[in-house]
């Protein structure tokens, strides 16, 4: 811009000078022309002379500020380059106060490194690695990374440090990701750290074979069919019962998580007599069992406890088949030997229950004898000082199509059974199931519906330690 302006103002001087050398000239020869003599031309030499002096003097004075210009241009060049080197040192500088006020923080110590806890080192296909850390520059993102063993980065998340610098997250393996070497890797400001892992194929876990069996081949009316096996811990089981003419029932059970199961189905009066088949379904494994159904009444007497450890204040249940329409007696006796008497009539099915309650509940091992037709069975079972849980019941959801699997989810006393009645709109349809309440108080059961069941409200009964939860459900 300076070199313009000085540019501008010696080409307005050149114009000037040119201007007034025009404008002599002019005059000369107009003073000729206004005379018819001759006359006498002044001499301009050393006036020209004088001005071409002056111009020479000033194109000297041009080349002399065109030499400063340039010297500008070089010294513009080099405030340039100071200005970058500025810049540099002030990052430089804002990087030393950062690692200045961190170790300030710190009371004068060098800043805590950042340091990684998995929950385990090996992992499956589709597992979730659970990841805490420390250390981390608090309130800051810190990147999260699962890295393969060439360096590449398979999965990569955000997380935010607390004041703190704690960092709590996780990284979701896909099951279909390779199995080999990988590292978990954090990297938070300018601190990174790396933890090795394994990720393993899911199907080098333990694989549990699917089995069944019943426990008898033949039965009677009345009769409890047990059917247990092995599969696949945490799934279900699902049974359908079709006898000789293609009636159907259904049953069904979870899977423990050392993998073992057992369902049971009751044989009412309205069953045809005949050859039945069980089919089992479990993980996308079937099995096929016979069973054959009589038509003598069951003279078996069974009772069990509902469950084998009490706590103070609960009801004590005992269940069991017997000769219908027959009484049942029960004696109950405490570690200190007090007794409490108790009774019930079998129902025309061969069902009874017998409870005891408002008892004086001594902590230790309780005795009870049920006696039947001259038969009798003594359970013992444990008593624990001890609130009793809570029984729950829900469906999955309450609209269901023919044809779905109805599952039941809940809470109940750990480690006992949970009964299940499924009642259609008309009172034929009926069908049981049960489960084992697993050891943290929760439980599954499923019904499997058919396409000929009816439509309608249908109703499910759940009973577990005493205590029934009635659900409503509408097939459609």
């Amino acid at each position: 811009m300076l070199r313009d302006y000085i540019s501008l103002t010696l080409g307005v001087l050149t114009l000037l000078i040119a201007s007034g050398a025009v404008y002599g000239i002019l005059s000369v020869n107009t003073q000729i022309q206004a005379k018819s003599e001759p006359t006498n031309i002044p001499d301009y030499s050393n006036e020209l002379d004088s001005l071409k002096s002056q111009v020479n003097s000033m194109n000297t004075q041009i080349g002399s500020m065109n030499s400063r210009l340039g010297s500008i241009d070089t010294s513009l060049s080099t405030l340039d380059t100071m200005k970058n080197s500025l810049t540099d040192v002030n990052a430089k500088l804002i990087e030393l106060e950062k690692s200045s006020n961190q170790v300030s923080s710190s009371g004068g110590q060098t800043s805590t490194l950042l340091s990684v806890i998995l929950d385990k080192s090996v992992y499956l296909q589709g597992d979730t690695i659970k990841i805490a850390a420390v250390g981390s520059i608090p309130l800051k993102v810190t990147q999260v990374q699962l890295v393969d063993s060439t360096g590449y980065i398979v999965i990569n998340s955000q997380t935010w440090a607390d004041s703190a610098g704690k960092i709590s997250s996780s990284l979701q393996i896909s099951s279909s990701q390779s199995p080999g070497n990988y590292q978990v890797k954090l990297v938070s400001d300018q601190q990174a750290t790396s933890t090795p892992i394994i990720i393993q194929s899911s199907t080098s876990s333990t694989t549990y074979a699917f089995t069944a069996q019943t426990d008898k081949a033949s039965y009677n009316t009345n009769d409890l069919v047990q059917v247990s096996g092995t599969g696949q811990p945490n799934t279900a089981v699902t049974a359908v019962f079709t006898g000789p003419s293609g009636n159907t029932a259904t049953s069904g059970a979870t899977v423990n998580t050392d993998g073992t199961w057992t369902m049971f189905f009751k044989i009412i009066q309205s069953y045809e007599t005949g050859t039945w088949t069980v089919t089992l379904t479990n993980a996308g494994q079937t099995k096929s069992l016979s069973i054959y159904i009589g038509t003598g009444s069951s003279s078996t007497f069974t009772a069990q406890t509902d469950k084998t450890t009490y706590n103070s204040g609960d009801t004590i249940q005992i269940s069991g088949i017997a000769q219908p329409n027959t009484a049942v007696t029960g004696v109950l006796v405490s570690p200190t030997g007090k007794t409490y008497n108790s009774g019930s009539t079998v129902n025309s099915n061969g069902n009874y229950n017998v409870y005891f309650t408002n008892l004086q509940y001594y902590v230790g091992t309780w005795s009870v004898t049920i006696s039947n037709s001259g038969q009798s069975k003594t359970i013992s079972f444990y008593m624990q000082s001890g609130s009793s849980s809570t029984f729950t019941a829900q469906t999955s959801q309450s609209t269901y199509t023919k044809g779905a699997l109805i599952q039941i989810t809940g809470t109940g006393q750990p480690n006992t059974i949970v009964n299940a009645v499924l009642a259609g709109p008309s009172s034929g349809s009926q069908y049981s199931a049960s489960s084992t309440i697993q050891s943290d108080g929760t439980y599954v059961v499923y019904f499997q519906t058919l396409t000929s069941y009816p439509s309608g409200t249908w109703t499910i009964t759940m009973t577990n330690a005493a205590q029934s939860k009635t659900l409503n459900i509408f097939l459609q």
